[in-house]
């Protein structure tokens, strides 16, 4: 790959960590995410992660811990190989954003349950009920739109 190529896909890995950073997804987390969706080979060691992502040793085994845990990575150990591979775990996205919808859908659960508490006062209930219509909405919405996603490239 060109030198501009490897700067321009730094630069990406940049803006995609930030933007799963807003997710919740820790900063260095989410450089690993980036890097392990466009690194070549697929599979690298948390000693590769950190030389390429210069980061500490530390951070890179905690958010390699984090992203196992929720699915994102797997871990692979082979034998006659000391250190331990890690690889982004394609078919675990599709469950990573089945999680935010359903996270969703259970605000609207809560304002619902507000609403109920403030019945019979509609001024103070009125901040509640803008949010309550919103996630009303998406939650409806959210399941069809949800089944008709494209099946994932082969």
């Amino acid at each position: 790959m060109s030198v501009g190529r490897e700067t321009r896909l730094s630069a990406w890995i940049e803006r995609f960590a930030a933007h799963f950073a807003e997710e919740g997804i820790p900063l260095i987390g989410g450089r690993i995410l980036g890097y392990l969706l466009v690194c070549q080979p697929v599979e690298r060691t948390a000693a590769e992660l950190s030389q390429e992502l210069e980061a500490s040793s530390g951070s890179i085994s905690t958010n390699l811990k984090y992203l196992v845990n929720v699915g994102l990575v797997t871990k692979r150990t082979r034998r006659g190989r000391q250190a331990a591979e890690y690889r982004i775990n394609e078919k675990a996205w599709s469950e990573f954003v089945q999680r935010k919808l359903r996270a969703i859908a259970s605000v609207q659960t809560l304002t619902d349950d507000g609403m109920r508490l403030l019945s019979g006062d509609p001024e103070r209930a009125m901040r509640l009920r803008t949010v309550d219509h919103l996630y009303g909405w998406l939650s409806e919405e959210l399941p069809a739109l949800w089944e008709r996603r494209p099946a994932s490239p082969k």
